[in-house]
């Protein structure tokens, strides 16, 4: 997989600010149409322990 920068903390696939997942999903956050990157959302997201 391509270079994925994590800027989430508390996710346990950041390691050093990469996303170190096997694949990833994103997706709207609702909106119709999405112009931003807070109108996005990661579906990998896992909590760190």
């Amino acid at each position: 997989m391509s270079k994925i920068k994590c800027k989430v903390e508390e996710c346990k696939h950041n390691k050093d600010c990469l996303c170190d997942a096997a694949e990833i999903e994103v997706r709207s956050s609702g909106t119709l149409k999405v112009c931003r990157p807070d109108e996005t959302a990661c579906e990998t997201f896992t909590q760190c322990e």
